[in-house]
């Protein structure tokens, strides 16, 4: 229970120490989230808004149908053609549609209105209109730029570098023409102006306003489009989606900079859309019209001729009267003739559709059957089944290549079909003759009884039957013609629009304000997050108790804090200040280490220079002999000797001279300013300081001093660059490693851990020195003493501190 407690402590301690390590570098925080906050001011300001505009569209569909007058009209039903959305879809989005959209708005040439920061696209309020050359070739991408003069004249300025010139009817660049110009001129509105690379005139437009212009000094500028990228650039910013499953309606939506553009577009989208079906309804109509024209022109001026005959015949006999009431009842059998003119219609239709189709010529003019009277089913079905894969066909052709699968599986859908077609019609062909010849065998019958009577009356039998025929053919053929009129004055388009085009929302959909500014205050604040976790990531240097424990098992005895002051002798100096009150808690938890030494020999090391052991060893040494205890400080650093530089004496000889025999104990022993501390200096640097602390005479003087000074403080070199240290720690009751923070590095705690964990060196502490406590590392963790080793510090006798001064 206690361990899953600690571990919930912990846990709480490391998210606050996470805070605090952000915390105190509040200022990158407060930079960043400024520095953004002017990105964002500046974005919401000075970016073109995109507006969404949008519409809605209903779809008849395969499940969605209308009755038009085309539906109620006996054999007008296919001019109504099966629809599907997702087709529907294709074509709303299909080049062709577009293309004539923009054809229809002028969209070919974009204008702009420049200001100070920022360019606004005009639409249908320039002051001027361009009228582009199309049977020359023009530069397109790149901006011409306009400044008007006055209500005659302005000045053109463009600077056009490794361009090709553009063939507006051919709708490619020419790629053989580099074009390299500059132009800086005044021209005259309606001009002309040409030359090699472009030609087009500038006219002023209704909306042109030469005060307006002069007082707020506009700057206009135009671009010409290639065609095809224009609009696969609009055929991509359309997005036409079902509103749901459930239904046929599409909604249609545009993003631009000019709402007004893209209203305009959408609104002129669908109406094209709508008129394109009723065309594509009519058409049908208008072919079988047609062909209706054309059977009766034939039969108005075979009747005209067989009128003539007939008159001809009653002047020259005038009794031929009574003969058509004797046979009136002969007449009735003209429902032969009349079966036979239908049949030979009927076969006309199926021998003009074979020859359409053996000719691959497009099914959009394809005659309906059941306009002509013929209601074969089979056929119908195969018809309608090709006008549909047709359909299908050119939809694909305007967004794939002949080569990919779907075209290709229509293409053979479309071959099968026209044989299945083929083949009905030569088998209706054939049904047809067997009928016909039967109807010709009966007439043949028919016409030898006529050829029993006389002479004059045959004749005039033969006149009357013909003319009969020919009139109730073309009786039959202006039904079917008016009621092809019928359904195509009738016709209704399959789709409609629900809502025209209006904005989605006043408020543009980019930039949005309130996301700007969150975005910029999220990237104001994880910005300085990043940069102080990867600056922490990469920094290889202790920066917490933490990170210490991590690359080291050693005990944490205690910990000094920064200071400012010049020197490094504080303790006398500043005995109430912090840092003195940071040795007082070292001291005290010394003593509790070593118990069963009444003296002990304590030795002072660090990995490299600048880590601050003889700081630490100087003010140590300074502590003790401060609470009393006869206390002896040793320069043991041989190569890099420093206690020189704070304890002034006169006295040149130090431990190598007495090393090497040269001075006496006596003669190296130098008093301080502090009562019961006294010093050995290190003396002249020595060529082999190693043999020298290694020495039998090194050992003979620590045991001597140790008889004489209640605490021996060496301040030795550093293990991490010498083995010097090592061995004077070998002989100490208390090793003291010094760890300066944000200062030594991981790997330097490699042989002071080796030496640990191999047991080759006892009783090692660690101190913390030149702690700067910004919050983030170890604030009362280490508590200047208590709670590391030993935990027996003075616990908060730290009221009464002077305040340091600074030197």
């Amino acid at each position: 229970m206690n361990n899953e407690e600690n571990q919930i402590i912990e846990e709480k301690i490391d998210i606050k120490n996470l805070f605090f390590r952000y915390y105190s570098h509040w200022y990158y925080f407060l930079i960043s989230i400024f520095v953004f906050s002017l990105i964002a001011i500046a974005y919401n300001r000075y970016t073109t808004p995109i507006y969404g505009v949008s519409s809605t569209i209903l779809i008849r569909d395969d499940n969605n149908t209308q009755l038009g007058a085309e539906n109620i009209l006996e054999g007008m039903e296919l001019f109504s053609g099966k629809t599907n959305i997702n087709n529907e879809i294709v074509v709303l989005k299909s080049f062709s549609l577009i293309n004539q959209v923009i054809n229809d708005l002028s969209l070919g040439v974009s204008y702009y209105q420049h200001g100070f920061l920022q360019s606004n696209e005009l639409f249908q309020n320039t002051p001027f209109i361009i009228q582009i050359d199309s049977n020359h070739q023009q530069i397109t991408s790149d901006e011409f730029r306009i400044q008007i003069i006055d209500e005659k004249s302005f000045k053109l300025t463009c600077s056009i570098d490794d361009q090709h010139t553009y063939n507006i009817k051919k709708d490619r660049l020419n790629k053989n023409i580099n074009v390299n110009i500059d132009i800086n001129d005044n021209f005259l509105f309606n001009q002309q102006i040409k030359t090699e690379y472009f030609s087009f005139k500038i006219k002023k437009s209704k909306s042109f306003n030469i005060n307006s212009i002069l007082e707020k000094d506009k700057e206009f500028s135009f671009r010409f489009h290639q065609r095809s990228k224009l609009v696969g650039s609009y055929i991509d910013a359309v997005s036409i989606n079902p509103i749901n499953k459930e239904t046929s309606v599409l909604k249609l939506k545009i993003n631009g900079e000019n709402p007004g553009k893209s209203i305009n577009f959408l609104n002129k989208l669908t109406e094209q859309y709508i008129n394109n079906g009723l065309n594509d309804k009519n058409n049908m109509a208008i072919n079988t019209i047609e062909f209706i024209d054309k059977q009766l022109s034939i039969i108005k001026d075979s009747l005209l001729i067989i009128e003539n005959n007939i008159e001809r015949f009653k002047r020259k006999h005038p009794n031929i009267e009574n003969i058509e009431e004797e046979y009136g009842t002969f007449f009735q059998k003209q429902k032969i003739d009349n079966l036979l003119a239908e049949q030979s219609v009927n076969m006309k239709y199926y021998r003009s559709l074979l020859n359409y189709l053996n000719a691959n010529k497009e099914t959009s003019n394809i005659v309906s059957p059941t306009s002509m009277g013929i209601t074969n089913p089979e056929l119908n079905t195969l018809i309608n089944q090709l006008l549909q894969l047709s359909a299908r066909k050119k939809d694909l052709e305007l967004t794939t290549t002949q080569k990919n699968p779907t075209y290709i599986s229509i293409q053979s859908q479309i071959k099968h079909t026209q044989e299945a077609i083929t083949e009905n019609l030569n088998n209706l062909l054939a049904t047809a003759s067997i009928y016909e010849e039967d109807l010709l065998e009966r007439q043949i019958n028919f016409n030898n009884s006529i050829n029993a009577l006389p002479k004059y009356q045959k004749e005039y039998i033969v006149l009357k039957r013909e003319y009969l025929y020919n009139e109730q053919t073309s009786v039959y053929l202006q039904n079917k013609k008016y009621e092809a009129s019928l359904a195509k004055a009738g016709t209704e388009s399959d789709h409609k629009v629900i809502d025209y085009a209006r904005l989605e929302s006043e408020i543009p959909i980019s930039p949005r304000t309130s996301v700007t500014y969150f975005l910029c205050l999220l990237f104001g604040i994880l910005i300085p997050i990043i940069y102080i976790s990867l600056r922490e990531f990469f920094n290889n240097t202790i920066r917490s108790k933490k990170d210490l424990q991590v690359h080291s098992n050693i005990p944490i005895l205690g910990l000094i804090g920064h200071s400012d002051k010049i020197t490094s002798l504080i303790v006398p100096k500043n005995s109430k200040s912090v840092i003195s009150e940071s040795f007082r808690s070292i001291r005290t938890n010394l003593q509790y280490l070593a118990v069963e030494k009444e003296r002990k020999i304590i030795t002072v090391s660090s990995s490299i220079g600048g880590e601050g052991k003889t700081f630490c060893s100087m003010n140590l040494a300074s502590i003790f002999a401060l609470s009393g205890h006869k206390t002896i400080l040793i320069g043991a650093d041989l190569r890099k000797p420093k206690l020189e530089l704070e304890f002034k004496s006169e006295n040149k000889h130090g431990l190598s001279n007495y090393l090497i025999n040269k001075s006496n104990l006596e003669g190296i022993i130098n008093k301080t300013e502090v009562d019961s501390l006294d010093i050995i200096f290190s003396g002249p640097t020595p060529p082999n300081p190693a043999e020298l602390l290694d020495s039998n005479k090194m050992k003979d003087l620590i045991k001597e001093l140790n008889q004489k000074y209640d605490y021996i403080i060496i301040d030795t070199p550093p293990i991490g660059l010498v083995t010097d240290g090592v061995i004077l720690m070998r002989n100490a009751d208390i090793n003291l490693y010094v760890v300066r923070h944000n200062y030594t590095k991981h790997q330097a705690l490699s042989v002071v851990n080796s030496l640990y964990n191999n047991k080759q060196i006892e009783n090692i502490h660690i101190i913390i020195n030149d702690y700067k406590n910004n919050m983030s590392g170890y604030g009362y963790g280490y508590g200047y003493g208590y709670g590391y080793g030993y935990g027996y510090g003075y616990g908060g006798g730290y009221g009464y501190y002077e305040e340091d001064k600074k030197s």
